[in-house]
């Protein structure tokens, strides 16, 4: 049983790891965008929406956290990369 549980946790890590490889592939790619260009494309969509400048901001640096934290993120029909 404890075998089995080591396997599963190399197998997770070794998922994570290589989706992160993926995403710092995909980082180079023509056109990509990194999380503070996303991040400045949310807030001044947030500002065309008619959000004030303060929650506009609030909404910038949300997606700028969730961003670098999963290591990309989607903004309209575009994807940011950490």
């Amino acid at each position: 049983m404890r075998q089995a549980f080591n396997v599963g946790v190399v197998v997770i890590i070794a998922l994570l790891l290589a989706n992160r490889a993926y995403t710092r592939a995909q980082t180079h790619d023509t056109g990509a965008l990194t999380c503070a260009q996303g991040s400045v494309l949310v807030k001044a969509d947030a500002i065309a929406h008619g959000f004030s400048e303060l929650g506009a901001r609030s909404q910038g640096e949300n997606f700028l956290s969730s961003c670098l934290v999963s290591g990309s993120a989607q903004v309209g029909d575009q994807i940011a990369h950490d």
